[in-house]
């Protein structure tokens, strides 16, 4: 039986959201859990698992770190090891490591390198340094996020939550590319902030979902303009829900999203999310791109890109995925025993 140690965001963040499922499924036999001190933090989804709050988010305690390291065989993390010291302590312990990485939130120079890189798309994969890495897509829950049909494209989405990193979320685009928009639509923008929109066509809910599968029962469309990423999960999240998206058309998201929806980027520039990270190609956007998509669908039936999103949510499931990163995860552990 393999033992997996996991380090684990606990607070509604994209990346709590996918330590959350990661525990969820593969049923890790200890937890860390770390916070950014910004974000309400949840520690009670971790209540079956044998778990430690680690007070300083980048640094853990020898204590912290024996304990994290002791009878398992495999610690797994995602996007981060915050204190890469733990690296050293699974080697000494014959211990192996695992990360999932952000492309975007990979450090330029990074420390010490795990056993393993997990690359969830084709960007994590080419962005990550060359060492032991392997591309495997991010599972998702379908026992959450209900597919529901969508037929007509009435009611457009958009989450902001806390504003994402470098207005990540496009937010700004979506409400100059409302001054565009000739049909009548509605509009909803959840967002953890209150700002004032004009637009007697947009609503804007302050609201901050506890469950994360909650954001996709209400609206037709999302409309998400990125001007980089490497996954999604609100995208994909939307689509497994049964929801049309309309974002940019820049890789790897167009390698599986209907290239009906996707607008054309106007070019490209160097964009570096803090000055410790590596660099990547964003998108520069032209909102009125994103306003004739609204159009070309408001108000139209949408039905085949809602049974689009069935298809690739069943290929991404985690009743599909989960045996692959086990797999996965029980040969790495085998290269250590040989």
């Amino acid at each position: 039986m393999l033992r997996i140690g996991l380090i684990a965001r606990y607070d509604n963040s994209g990346l709590g959201t996918m330590c959350w499922e990661f525990a969820r499924h593969l049923k890790p036999v200890k937890v860390l859990l770390v916070s950014n001190g910004i974000y309400q933090t949840f520690p009670e989804r971790y209540d079956e698992f044998e778990t430690r709050t680690n007070p300083a988010r980048n640094v853990f305690s020898n204590e912290i770190k024996d304990w994290l390291t002791e009878d398992i065989d495999v610690l797994l993390t995602i996007e981060t090891f915050y204190d890469h010291s733990i690296i050293k302590t699974c080697r000494t312990k014959g211990v192996k490591t695992a990360q999932l990485t952000m492309c975007e939130l990979l450090p330029s120079k990074i420390p010490i390198y795990p056993d393993l890189f997990l690359c969830p798309s084709k960007l994590d994969m080419e962005m990550t340094p060359e060492h032991n890495k392997v591309l495997v897509p991010p599972p998702f829950n379908l026992d959450k996020l209900k597919w529901k049909k969508r037929d007509r494209a009435r009611v457009f989405v958009h989450t902001a939550s806390h504003g994402g990193i470098s207005g990540r979320k496009g937010t700004h685009f979506i409400l100059e590319a409302m001054k565009h928009v000739k049909s009548d639509i509605k509009l909803i923008i959840y967002s953890w902030r209150s700002f004032v929109c004009n637009d007697p066509r947009v609503e804007v809910r302050v609201q901050n979902f506890k469950n994360y599968w909650q954001c996709w029962q209400e609206g037709d469309v999302l409309i998400y303009p990125q001007d980089f990423n490497g996954i999604c999960l609100p995208i994909c999240e939307a689509m497994c829900s049964g929801m049309a998206v309309i974002t940019t058309n820049i890789f790897p998201f167009n390698e599986y999203l209907h290239p009906d929806l996707m607008f054309d980027p106007t070019g490209f520039r160097d964009v570096r999310v803090s000055p410790t990270l590596v660099k990547v190609k964003g998108a520069i956007i032209d909102p009125k791109k994103i306003a004739e998509k609204i159009d070309l669908i408001a108000n139209k039936d949408i039905g085949k890109y809602s049974e689009f999103g069935k298809k690739w949510a069943e290929k991404n499931s985690w009743g599909v995925l989960l045996p692959k990163y086990v797999k996965i995860l029980e040969e790495l552990c085998k290269e250590q025993s040989e």
